[in-house]
């Protein structure tokens, strides 16, 4: 597919309010659209379906999970897979000035080293991936924020911002290290990733040590000491907490999801359960649809 550059500028005064220098949406991505750039930085995660995203001469894809970082003057436009409504591409976007990240420096000191990363002219657009769903939660809270204004939403925005910024710092610089030279708390922070997104299958401490080039007894320290948890204690308090989101929202029995959490054994899931969240998993289930009958 040809896209052309386009000489599209938006401007950052069809977006922002006199007082509130950030505007976030959720957007369904068309054919309609043209290839634009924008005066201000853009922030943008594919929440649903698939597609190409073209940018800067290139074409990349954007699959659920992506994360773009797009600063100002480059030229892009998203396209969905296909044109069927039933398989849209879905995306937030968050967009600022580059004088707002002069704000964020101000108000967060500790930050000043990813704020002047972001704000340095020379960045090139560049992508992570939400390998353990992260940034998805953050960008639903940016947008729930954005879209009700309750009290103190500023300054809960400028946060959450700070908390993407700096995530897209950490895995700008894992990407750009070099195999064998990686600081050890990316060890960590790779195999909790890892840990969330295949809870339900064979968790190895191990392996998980072997792909960080660390002992196990080392694995164990660093994993302990970062998470206040052993290994085995982690993965445990995962599986119980997408257990809980199941027994929630789901109608599936208690032993379907035994088995889509991880435990084959029933019975030993059922005690886990009890030990964990303090009671079973009936008794969790019947207590969260009377809480939430009289919303019904």
């Amino acid at each position: 597919m040809s896209i052309k550059r386009s000489s599209f500028v938006m401007s950052g005064a069809d977006f922002f309010a006199s007082e509130i220098p950030i505007f976030v949406n959720r957007a369904y991505e068309n054919f309609e659209m043209h290839t634009h750039s924008h005066e201000f930085v853009e922030i943008t995660y594919v929440s649903e379906g698939a597609g190409m995203h073209y940018i800067a001469d290139e074409a990349v894809p954007a699959e659920q999970g992506t994360l773009f970082f797009i600063p100002v003057g480059h030229s892009h436009v998203f396209r969905p897979k296909t044109p069927q409504k039933e398989r849209p591409l879905i995306v937030y976007n968050c967009l600022f000035p580059v004088s707002y990240l002069s704000g964020l420096r101000a108000a967060f000191p500790q930050a000043e080293e990813i704020c002047g990363f972001f704000g340095d002219e020379g960045l090139h657009w560049f992508s992570v991936k939400d390998t353990a769903g992260a940034y998805h939660l953050l960008f639903q809270e940016l947008y729930r924020e954005f879209s009700a204004k309750p009290p103190g939403y500023l300054a809960v925005l400028a946060s959450l911002i700070v908390r993407i910024l700096t995530g897209m710092y950490r895995d700008r610089l894992q990407t750009a290290a070099p195999a064998g030279d990686k600081p050890q708390w990316l060890a960590v922070d790779e195999a909790i990733a890892y840990i969330r997104s295949h809870y339900a299958g064979s968790l190895k401490l191990g392996a998980l040590a072997a792909g960080a080039n660390l002992s196990e007894r080392q694995f164990s320290r660093l994993f302990q000491a970062q998470t206040g948890m052993s290994f085995t204690g982690y993965v445990q308090s995962i599986r119980m907490e997408a257990a809980c989101r199941l027994l929630r929202t789901g109608r599936a029995g208690v032993a379907e999801i035994a088995a889509g959490v991880g435990y084959a054994d029933l019975k030993f899931f059922h005690r886990l359960f009890k030990q964990k969240i303090g009671m079973t998993p009936r008794q969790y289930r019947n207590a969260a649809l009377a809480e939430e009958g009289p919303h019904r």
